[in-house]
Formats: structure tokens, sequence, C-alpha cells
């Protein structure tokens, strides 16, 4: 039998590759991006449209051979595209090969089976151009190595042979045409290389983003964007063996690829150190040939799992960045520090070279890179432990839940109560009985590093810089109990299905006083919907039991009475889903339902400011929570416009981070005093608003003389370690609340109002003062949770406060020292920025 395949494999490779030549050759050469788009590579940006029909003119060209696949589409409606490259006899068959393909990505596919579809199936290499919109010399690089291709170049002769090759030419395509727009706006008749010129300074927000300004390089882990989304779910059908990501750098650079730098993410198999050190020297060797300068092993590492490098790894791919140098200042030219210029064509070929030069080095090792892939699989789970997660908050645990499946984790849920030996996640109690409804996410299945990743308690960061946050464990960014096991026992385990919102199933007629919903974030958009419809409510200060059930804290009541067609009203908004009715407003401990102390809730108007003046980054994310998670009505104002505009137009205004100038600053606080509600994060809290509100950062402790001259004769490595430390790159630290305040009310983590885990950027913290509260704080003998900090900034921030209230005349300021929505998947501190939203002008 194996003498019959490598005959059959032999005539393949000589036979084959003739016949598919002399087709193509019958349907002629497929044209050049030139001819099909009037301008050569360079001399011109191609928008979104451009490069997709450049794409599929050589899809009707050469139909068995290429394919144009939509995959989804933007927030601005337009296409993702995936193009898919194989000889002619593969396509044919590409459902089946990729199935035999997905064989390899299971755990108990043996070594023997793998060695046999490595033999006889093609590889799949997948190329990602253009995920910062701005980066622009990658999609017109796809245009260039899709011609490769097809036309069966010199650089890629007889790839074909061994690799289905994918290319995703543009996977920002609204940022792509933000900035291709605008710089053909800027552009004169001819490009200027000055880099003072106009067409050298993006305006805000910039082309990187997509329509929200996510940076989509950082979302592959949390798929929180339309486009993650789309592309994530084409996985599994791929599976590629390789992944490559195309950047640019700053334009004084040179070219970056792989292998690495430090840290590292322990989780990968050492074959995928290996592969980005043999792929590193086949791109050395071209770059070589043209004496082209690039730098290997430093800036860019593999340990934050949100990177279009660091996630395919997880998933088995040798996932790799190319960075080129240019970016958005880049133009079509630019003079560089050197006198030298960089053109848009240079760039391009700079990829277009390494992307060859990447085709080339996996097709000669095709069958080793399909016998490791499946040894990563084969592997999964080794001497990893399995974790264990308790149902608690039943918001967070749905919306924890929908994350992992939507990452293709599977999750497990216990039909019975079992006893297990653990290890809790920090600042859980250690439990050897768990009850029916604990889920199970086991290390051995095919995305078991990437679940291992992202839900063990810290990831061991094995260098001491980073390029990106330390820390991101998921069971505490979700406040849910989460525990390690070697092996769980056996607890009736089944598939988990994402649960209902509840199952109670009202019958609205028994409210006939009225509806009880617990604090919780996932309820915020159904109260948002109830009130719009006409529904009234109050947050109840203090915990109460009624009917036998007590309500903590935050409990927010929809009483019948004012309310027209309250039963209907309430199955419209989907209140009937959360709430619980009751017959009368009389409790058994507590306040009645009527009390005083209570929060009415009203619809706020509401203002984002944005523009300049703001982070993009910041603004987006909290301009896509406040639009799709929030579901909450808004105007985005202009920081230019704040001080001319009338802002008693707003109860609320949510300032990003960022810096507003001295006339923002005095119009804001003037409205503030006459009722407004200002709620500011990160650097704008921090800044402008603690400013605006009197209200202190920590200062750093003087160190004695001696300490001084210590650290004045520190050298340059040691300056750049203390430096990155002092930073505080994304440490996740615990914040002690005031669970009676209402911005905490529904905020703490399972089993504890008073606690918060928080993702901390920066090493600031607000200076307590009588004159403000301080509803969140760190502790004293503040310690990690996990990530890295520094202990000088642990003993800097004991007892300073992350978020503060203070009232300024009528109104109130509200500080986060951290921004709750970075990045949008800190899940947990979502709830106490809803609460400053919509309970902040009751306070």
């Amino acid at each position: 039998m194996a003498g019959v395949m490598q005959r059959r494999a032999m005539w393949a490779l000589f036979v084959v590759p003739f016949l598919i030549a002399q087709g193509v050759a019958g349907q002629g050469t497929p044209q050049s991006p030139e001819q099909v788009l009037g301008y050569g590579i360079g001399e011109r940006f191609t928008d979104h449209a451009g490069v997709l029909r450049y794409m599929q003119t050589l899809a009707a060209a050469a139909p068995g051979m290429v394919r144009v696949q939509k995959y989804g589409d933007t927030n601005e409606a337009r296409d993702l595209v995936q193009v898919v490259f194989a000889r002619a006899d593969y396509m044919t068959r590409l459902d089946e090969i990729l199935q035999r393909n997905r064989q390899l990505t299971d755990p108990n596919t043996t070594a023997e089976q793998a060695r046999v579809i490595a033999a006889s199936n093609p590889g799949v290499v997948y190329f990602s151009y253009g995920v910062h919109g701005n980066e622009s010399s990658s999609s017109e690089t796809a245009m260039w190595t899709a011609w490769d291709i097809v036309r069966n170049a010199p650089e890629v002769a007889g790839v074909l042979d061994s690799l289905i090759v994918i290319i995703d030419p543009v996977v920002n395509p609204d940022g792509r045409d933000r900035y291709v727009n605008w710089y053909r706006q800027a552009r004169g008749i001819k490009p200027n290389p000055e880099g003072n010129s106009r067409e050298h300074s993006e305006p805000w927000p910039g082309g990187r983003t997509n329509h929200y300004m996510f940076d989509l390089n950082r979302d592959w882990a949390w798929a929180t964007q339309r486009e993650t989304r789309a592309r994530l779910a084409t996985w599994d059908r791929w599976s590629p063996q390789v992944h490559v990501d195309f950047h640019e750098m700053g334009a004084n650079s040179n070219y970056f690829f792989f292998p690495a730098a430090a840290p590292i993410n322990p989780m990968y198999p050492k074959h995928i150190l290996e592969w980005g050190k043999y792929f590193g020297e086949a791109n050395a060797r071209a770059f070589d040939a043209n004496g082209w300068a690039y730098f290997t092993g430093a800036t860019y590492d593999l340990f934050y799992p949100g990177y279009g490098d660091s996630w395919p790894s997880l998933l088995g791919a040798i996932g790799m960045t190319y960075e080129q140098a240019g970016g958005g200042g880049a133009g079509q030219i630019l003079k560089l520090n050197d006198d030298s210029f960089l053109t848009l064509a240079d760039r391009a070929s700079h990829h277009r070279t390494s992307g060859n030069a990447t085709l080339r080095a996996s097709a000669a090792r095709k069958n080793a890179l399909l016998t490791d892939f499946s040894k990563f699989y084969q592997t999964m789970g080794d001497n990893t432990p399995d974790i264990l997660i308790v149902p608690g908050l039943h918001g967070r645990d749905r919306a924890l839940q929908e994350l992992l499946q939507a990452q293709g984790i599977r999750v497990e849920r216990a039909t019975r109560t079992f006893k297990a030996t653990a290890t809790a996640h920090h600042g859980y109690s250690t439990r050897k009985d768990f009850p029916e409804g604990t889920l199970l996410v086991r290390a051995r299945q095919p995305r078991g590093r990437l679940a291992v990743t992202l839900l063990q308690p810290e990831t061991v960061l094995d260098a001491v810089y980073s390029y990106d946050i330390s820390a991101w464990s998921l069971p505490f960014a979700y406040g849910i109990e989460a525990h390690s096991v070697t092996r769980a026992p056996d607890a009736g385990w089944v598939p988990a299905s994402v649960p209902t919102v509840n199952a109670a199933a009202i019958a609205p007629g028994t409210a006939t006083y009225g509806l009880l919903a617990e604090p919780g974030f996932a309820n915020w958009p159904v109260v948002i919907r109830y009130l719009k419809a006409g529904g009234k409510a109050r947050v109840i200060g203090d915990p109460f039991t009624i009917d036998g059930r007590r309500w903590p804290a935050g409990t927010i009541f929809f009483p019948r009475f004012g309310v027209t067609n309250f039963a209907e009203t309430a199955r419209a908004a989907g209140l009937l889903d959360i709430a619980v009715p009751v017959s009368s407003g009389r409790v058994t401990a507590g306040n009645d339902l009527g009390t005083q102390d209570s929060y009415n809730l009203k619809l706020p108007r509401i203002a984002l400011l944005s523009g300049e003046g703001t982070s993009a980054n910041a603004m987006g994310a909290q301009w896509f929570f406040l639009e799709n998670t929030l579901q909450v009505d808004f105007d985005q104002l202009p920081v230019a416009r704040v001080a001319s505009a009338d802002l008693d137009d707003y109860d609320v205004i949510i300032a990003p981070d960022g810096s507003l100038a001295e006339p923002a600053r005095n119009a804001l606080k003037a409205w503030v005093q006459k009722g407004g509600t200002l709620i500011a994060t990160g650097s704008a809290a921090r800044g402008s608003v603690a400013t605006l509100a009197e209200i202190k950062l920590r200062e750093d402790p003087k160190p004695p003389d001696s300490s001084r001259i210590t650290r004045g004769l520190r050298t340059r490595e040691e300056r750049e370690l203390e430096d990155w430390r002092d930073q505080v790159p994304g440490a996740i630290l615990s914040v002690k609340l005031d669970p009676r305040h209402p911005l905490s009310f529904g905020a703490g983590v399972a089993g504890d109002s008073a606690k918060l885990y928080v993702l901390h950027n920066g090493n600031a913290a607000f200076e307590p003062d009588p004159a403000f509260e301080s509803v969140g704080y760190f502790t004293a003998e503040l310690s990690k949770v996990s990530g890295v900090i520094s202990e000088t900034n642990l003993k800097r921030m004991e007892r300073g406060s992350w978020l503060a209230t203070k009232s300024i005349g009528s109104g109130t300021v509200i500080l986060f020292i951290d921004d709750p929505i970075f990045r949008h998947f800190w899940y947990s501190a979502f709830q106490p920025f809803a609460n400053a939203i919509m309970i902040g002008p009751s306070m």
C-alpha cells in the first residue's frame, strides 16, 4: 500500500503540474494588477473595492485554481473575503482535502494516521493582509502575491503542488478605505516625500482601526468585533499549518520576521519555535540576496494571546508577524532620517519577497509541517490541568460561556454534584464539593491550549519585557469562581449549552404589585428597553427579604402602578425573562419596596466625547459598548465643541482617555455644578478631570539620597527594565468595593460583593481624601493577582482609590483610574461603568 501511495505521489508531483500549466496557458496568462487597475503597485493606493476587483478578475481568468469566497461583512457593509488558491485537481476535491486536514486537529489521531495524511494531503498556508488599515503596503502586496501564484512565477513555482493557499487581502476594509480616501484627498499632483507635509500626518482617528476604532490585531482572543467573529468562524474549515500576518512599523526601521522575541507563551510546544527559526532563515536568504536590512528575535514577542501570530499558534499553526517599515505616516514616498527614500512600491516588494519565501519554505517541508501540526494536537493536555468554573453570577456565566464557545472551545456541564481535589484561582476558597451545573473545560480538546491560556490564573512570563499586557485570565475578567484540577471525576458531563437568561417562565398575571430583578450587567440592556417603552424602575439601596428570598442592595424594582399595559410592556422588553413577580410591597426584612432609600431610573441623555483630544481606541470601545452592548442612545460630542455647545441637553457626559483643554474643562465644571454627571476614565480621569475636580493622584515617595545615587548609576539595561515595570503592563489586581455605594451594586465577584478584580494599566491611584468618596480602592499590603508589576508600584498604590466620586455643586464627577471598557473584554468592570451611567444622575 505504501508503495502504491508513493507512486501516486510521484505521478502527482511530475504529471499534474504539467497538465495544470497547460490549462492555465490555454486560458491565457492572467492579467497583472497593473493591467486590471491601470497603474502599477506603488503608484497609487488601491481601495478595498479595487483589491476585490483584482481578485475577482483572477478568479474569472483561472476558475479552476482561484475562488473568492465571502465570509462576512464589516460595519460599513464592505465584504470580507478569502481567496483560495489550489491546483485544479485539489480544488475539485477541496472539501475532502480539508476534512482530512482537520483530522490532524483531533488529539486521538494516531501518529501513523497523521503520517499517511501528511504524505498525501497538501498543506494549508493562510496569509492575512491589512488588519491595520493604514499599514497599507500589505494589501497592495496581496495582489502581487496572488498574481505570482496564479501565473506560477519563478519565485513560487510549484508551490501549489504541495499547498493550498488562503489569502485574506483586506482584513480591515473600513480602516483601509478611511486611510486611502484621506490620503487621496491630502496628496497633491504628485506625492511629497517631506515628513512635515500634510499627507504624512493622518487626522484623528487614523486608518489603523475598524469602524468602532478597535485594533483588530488585539481582538483575536476576545472576538468582540464582527470582522473577528466572521474570520474565526472559518478557522476550523482551513486549519492552516502556517499563518502570516503582514504589518508595518515605524518608517525609519527596516523589516522584521520571525523568530519572535521573548517572552514566549509556555503553552507552545518546542516545534512551534523551531519552525519560526526555519521560516526566518528562509526569509533571511531572500533578503540577503537583495541586500535588504532586517532583524529577528527582537521587539515582537509571542505572549499576549490576542494577536494574529499568537492566537493561530495556540491552534497549532506556525503563526508569524512580518513587519515592514512604513505605517500611516509613510504615504507613497517618505524621506527618511538618513536622507534615503522609502516608497510604497519598496514596502510592497519586501512583503512580496517574504511571502513568496514563506510559500517556498512551506512547500519544501510540507510533510514535516503536517506531521508536527498533528503532534501539536496529539500532545494536547499532557501535564496540563483542566479548569472547573463554578456557576454563581448568571449573566456573567452566560457571557463567559458565549465567549468560550465563540472561540470553538468545548465546555461541559456537570449533571450532578461531585467531589474533586482542585486548586482555587487566587482569591477563592479551596473546595472539594462542586455543585451540579459546574462547567468543565478540558485541556485535552482541539482548542485546549487556547482554552487553558485564556482560563488559567496566570501565564508565566519568561522574560522581563512584554509588547502588550501581561495578564488576562478570564475568570478574573468575569469575576467567576474557577479552579484548576488534574483530573475531573465523572459527574455526568454533558455538552454545555449557553444558558437562557432566566428559566422561570413568569406568568405576567402574578406580578400584581411589580417585578424584581437582581443587579447585574446582563440586565441593563433589558431595563433600558423597558424604560424606552415607558416603564418605570427604582434601584433599592439596601438588602431586603420578600417571599422568603433575600435580595441584595441594588435590586431593581419595577412597579406596576403608573405603567400603561404593564404586563405587555414588560413582556415586549424582555423583562419577564429576568425578573420575579411580587404581589406586595411589604417585606419581611429590610425596607419596604416603597422606601425612600432608592434611586429613580430614567433614561439619561448621554454625550460621549470624541475627536481630537480623545484616544481613538478608548473612545471607540466606549462607542461600541454604548451602542451594541448597553444598547443606550447617546450623542458623540466632539471635544472641540464642548466649550460652545449647550451642555444642558445632557444628563451624563463621558470623557474617555484623552486630554481636555482649559476651556473645555471650565465648561464641563460649570455644567456639573448645575447638576450634570461627568464620568471620566483612564488618562482623562487621571489628568484633565482630576484637575477639574481637584482630586490628586498618589505621588511617588521621595527616595533617600543613597537610593537616588544608586538609581542614578543604573545601567541602560537596568533603566529599561525598571521603566517597563513602572509602566504596569496590564496586571490584575484586587480592589475593595463599598458594597452599599450605588456604583458597586452587582459589581462584586461571585461570593463577595466587596471585591472586584481589575486590569490595571499604569501606576496611578487617586490619593484618598475626605472631600470625595472612594467607591473602590487598593487595599493595604497589596499583592498582584496575575501579571507583572513591581513591588515599588504595589507599595505606591496601597490604599489608593481606583474609583472615586465627588459632588461639585448640584452634580457629580465619577472617575475610574483605569478604562473599564479597555478592549471590551473585562466584563466584570462593565457593571460599575453602567451603574455610573444609569444610576449616577440619581445619586
